[in-house]
């Protein structure tokens, strides 16, 4: 993953979580994603939207990667979640690989760049409080990931400010998120 290097925000970001779908020879399972999609605009605020969807264990594995590939734009960066174990750090991951059980399910063409957000669980769980979120334990079954995988994403894209954005935009981008939630907070309670 990037992480150390500071570089012009890009216009539209999907942060993506995925539990992706069993192996050929593993028992069918449920399996899906969590997207987070940051539109950029003008003065570091920002437009936000989720989408969370999850697939019983009998559905074709292709149409996570068709679901997946709508989101991406020409001029999209792609934030792609991996949980690792909690005994890492940052600087142990660089120049780690992305597991592969997850690449097949990523586009691959169609959008500026992709990074790996390698992140253990205690710190994407940090992310998630600044956000007022509540991802799922580390070691949650797929329902339970599935019903929280929105969070996750989201977590992903905040531990993604604090490694890779410059303190004056992640600022604006934050108060930007912390109302936008507030808004859809108050939208689901209504």
């Amino acid at each position: 993953m990037t992480t150390h290097h500071r570089s012009a925000m890009p216009r539209r970001i999907v942060a993506l979580s995925l539990l992706p779908p069993p192996g050929p020879l593993s028992p069918p399972a449920p399996f899906g994603f969590g997207a987070f999609v940051i539109d950029v605009k003008e003065r570091g605020e920002a437009s936000f939207s989720v989408h969370a969807h999850g697939y019983g264990a009998k559905y074709d594995p292709r149409r996570i990667r068709c679901d997946i590939a709508r989101l991406f734009t020409p001029d999209t960066r792609g934030l792609f979640y991996a949980p690792v174990p909690t005994h890492e750090r940052a600087s142990d991951m660089i120049g780690k690989p992305f597991p592969g059980n997850l690449v097949d399910h990523l586009p691959r063409i169609g959008h500026v760049a992709s990074y790996a957000v390698l992140v253990p669980h205690d710190m994407l769980a940090d992310a998630a409080g600044i956000g007022r979120l509540i991802v799922p334990p580390s070691r949650a079954s797929p329902l339970q990931r599935i019903a929280r995988i929105g969070a996750e994403a989201q977590a992903a894209w905040i531990y993604w400010l604090f490694r890779a954005v410059r303190p004056r935009v992640r600022r604006n981008l934050l108060a930007s998120y912390h109302a936008w939630s507030f808004i859809e907070g108050t939208r689901r309670r209504h």
